[in-house]
């Protein structure tokens, strides 16, 4: 009896050495990808997303969160240009498909005129290292 005692007891002990020195993940979105791995910070897109981290334009920024379509670092009216002729059907474009259901729509223009309306911020955040360069390879 006293030696499963000391058996628990030490195991307690070694899982609370193991616990108190592990750091808290950060996921500012709560979209279930840590910010260090997580290429839109602000805005969900995690596993249980349909865009789920996808970055068509390969920027290191994801689709949730890029609007900045020629990656000048500002989202403008050339932009717009290229959101517009996506939703128009008249150039398909995947960098436009904001919410990752598979097409340009009124939701993708929602996100695309938050960036544009809030004094041309071009995308992101990225959490990933690589940011603003192509290929982005974490």
């Amino acid at each position: 009896m006293k030696l499963k005692l000391i058996l628990l007891a030490s195991v307690f002990a070694l899982g609370f050495a193991f616990t108190a020195n592990a750091g808290s993940v950060v996921d500012s979105d709560s979209d279930l990808v840590p910010d260090a791995y997580d290429n839109c910070t602000n805005i969900a897109n995690g596993p249980n997303d349909s865009d789920n981290q996808s970055d068509t334009n390969l920027d290191g920024y994801g689709n949730a969160c890029d609007p900045d379509y020629d990656n000048n670092g500002a989202t403008t009216t050339t932009d717009f240009t290229v959101f517009l002729d996506a939703f128009t059907g008249a150039s398909p474009n995947t960098d436009t498909d904001h919410d990752g259901n598979g097409a340009t729509t009124t939701t993708d223009f929602t996100t695309f005129l938050n960036f544009f309306q809030n004094g041309n911020a071009g995308a992101g955040p990225s959490g990933l290292a690589c940011a603003g360069s192509i290929p982005c390879i974490p």
